[in-house]
């Protein structure tokens, strides 16, 4: 906690509170760029420092750091001219030159420190959640030592419940083994997610955080915890080395810390230890899984390669990914996780690189049912289950049953309720699915895709305003994200701001050059403007490709209505039935189908989507 003129930061809650208590309103990557500042207060940070401490692995313009400098000065309430907080240090960058306190620990204790969780969107028994590693049931390790540096009891503090554990690093840097390095890291967040207590930080928030020399405290600001696990680990002549340890964020304590040698087959057991001994010191309880997943350390290390590559979404590293998938199922075909792996891989070759439907449908199914039938409780299969119903089958009766068991059995998995939103929102059922949304930010506010699902949930329900100014946010903070430039067009579009759309849609396209939905987005926003001929260029260019490519058709109706061509657009419609289009999904919800609201062809189509006519 830091304390300076009238104010008090406190970078672990990520707060900044004025002289009445109450919070400043600051945006996300603002806050970064004071916390980082008022840290090393009376120095001057170059800009360069800055924007690779505020936004890491993202190349963005130092425009964005301007804004964000901008914004802090107009909330501690600095008029033109004064500098009684941040100095301009010209061609240098930045200097925080108030007076700024450390507050003690003591003091800081004195503030109510209880974490509360975000409220459950209903009650319910808490089921057990089934996962990859083998509980084993050995209460210390053979040849590894683990001390206990901090008690769960220790008086005036409770103990974090926010957490995120780090990809762990090499021992020798020279040496990565990137699979084993956040195979590690995913193991124990699926270790501690079996804990209704906890909020623990999918690997998708956490995996950036690669660099050997990186800080594990700043990374816990980022990620908004209230304490890290990091360590390091090391394969080599058939043994495992790994160290392990918990830091409190607040102040850096470390409140547990182990070390490890065993051979290789042993990995399951020092995963169950760290996993054990990190819920003692925070006093939470394990709930025991349904079953074990695999004893193969082979068939482990394969499908940790292949989360590797298939979270790379781009699609030669995630057929990769689905190879290394099935290289684990030959070496065990009864581990669940590979099945479901193979199954959540193959959705992003349709909706993110224009891959048929039908050319993957067949076998994510086959997938997803093998996860289900051995391993019914395993969350990401049911998951995976209800995604292909929703996206693909159009089944919503089945598709809500799989993605709300999966919220059950994984209650604070912040994907699983931002899934369950999606599907909501698509069908009108706005209420459950902003409530659900809500959920899912509050357990992983720092998800740029939860963000900018949020923000298209908001644009589907009526709140467009909401809507762009929740996704101007997503795209602010993490502008590498297509997914967020895409929503923000398609938004925009709806909302008649067809020149903002037009270059929102490009820069989606220039960052996902295989998907073509950006190219029908910048079609609409032609015609919106009454540019006619560049939007005919554009559909006749995407008409000539999908002789030769997959093409989704729903792409091509929607130009068509845009045009006024309505027998072109139902013609469109017809072949994306027959196609899987995935698309369908969204027909009942987008308000770019209202022109075909009234005829009763479309209605019909409604109906054979499965919809309400």
């Amino acid at each position: 906690m830091y304390a300076f003129d009238a104010y008090r930061l406190d970078p672990v809650r990520r707060q900044l509170l004025g002289a009445d208590g109450n919070p400043v309103p600051l945006m996300p990557k603002a806050l970064d760029t004071l916390v980082y500042l008022v840290e090393r207060a009376g120095q001057t940070v170059r800009k360069e420092e800055l924007l690779r401490a505020v936004w890491p692995n993202v190349v963005v313009e130092e425009n964005n750091l301007t804004q964000n400098i901008s914004a802090l000065r107009k909330a501690l309430g600095e008029r033109t001219g004064e500098h009684r907080f941040i100095v301009t240090i010209p061609g240098q960058g930045y200097r925080f030159v108030a007076r700024v306190e450390r507050l003690s620990i003591d003091a800081e204790e004195n503030r109510t420190h209880s974490f509360e969780q975000p409220a459950a969107i209903r009650p319910g028994p808490t089921r057990r959640r089934a996962i990859g590693i083998v509980l084993i049931a050995a209460v210390a390790m053979a040849t590894g030592t683990a001390v206990l540096l901090g008690s769960s009891n220790t008086p005036g503090r409770t103990m974090p419940r926010a957490i995120a554990v780090l990809p762990f690093k090499p021992i020798v840097a020279m040496e990565p083994q990137e699979a084993i390095q956040l195979g590690m890291a995913d193991s124990l967040i699926m270790e501690l997610s079996r804990s209704p207590h906890l909020i623990v930080r999918p690997l998708s928030a956490t995996r950036r955080f690669t660099a050997t020399d990186q800080n594990p405290l700043a990374a816990g600001r980022q990620l908004r915890v209230e304490a890290v696990l990091d360590g390091t680990i090391q394969m080599a002549d058939g043994r495992i080395r790994a160290s392990a340890r918990l830091l409190r964020v607040s102040d850096g304590r470390q409140l547990w810390a182990g070390k490890f040698d065993e051979e290789f087959s042993g990995i399951f057991e020092v995963q169950d230890t760290i996993a054990r001994r990190v819920a003692q010191t925070l006093a939470v309880r394990l709930d025991a899984r349904a079953q074990p997943a695999t004893l193969n350390t082979r068939a482990y290390e394969l499908y940790m390669k292949g989360r590797v590559h298939a979270m790379r979404l781009v699609m030669p590293e995630v057929r990769r990914g689905i190879e290394y998938y099935e290289q684990a199922l030959r070496e065990d075909p009864s581990y669940a996780l590979p099945y479901a792996g193979i199954a959540e891989a193959m959705r992003p070759l349709v909706l993110s690189n224009d891959v048929p439907a039908t050319e993957i449908l067949p076998r994510a199914r086959e997938a997803a049912e093998h996860a289900l039938g051995l391993a019914p409780n395993l969350a990401e299969a049911n998951h995976a289950r209800g995604m292909i119903a929703f996206m693909f089958d159009r089944d919503w009766a089945t598709a809500e049953h799989y993605l709300a068991r999966a919220v059950e059995l994984a209650p604070n998995n912040g994907e699983g309720h931002i899934y369950l939103a999606h599907l909501y929102s698509n069908l009108g059922r706005s209420d459950e699915a902003l409530a659900h949304a809500e959920r899912a930010g509050a357990l992983n506010p720092v998800s740029p895709l939860i963000g900018a699902l949020q923000g298209q949930f908001l644009g589907h329900s009526g709140q467009l305003e909401n809507a762009i100014r929740k996704l101007r946010e997503v795209t602010t903070l993490e502008p590498g994200f297509w997914l967020g430039h895409h929503l923000l067009a398609n938004a925009l579009i709806d909302a008649g701001q067809y020149e903002e759309a037009l270059a929102a849609s490009t820069e989606a396209k220039r960052l996902s050059p295989l998907q073509t939905y950006s190219d029908c987005l910048i079609a609409l926003a032609h015609a919106g403007l009454g540019r006619e001929n560049e939007a005919r260029t554009i559909l006749n260019a995407l008409t000539n490709s999908s002789e030769e490519r997959f093409v989704p058709p729903t792409h091509l109706a929607l130009i068509h209505v845009a045009l006024g061509e309505k027998d072109a657009a139902i013609q469109q419609l017809e072949a994306a039935i027959e196609a899987r289009d995935a698309r369908l999904a969204f027909l009942k919800i987008d308000p770019k189908w209202k022109p075909l609201r009234a005829d009763p062809r479309f209605a019909d189509l409604l109906r054979r989507v499965g919809f309400e006519s």
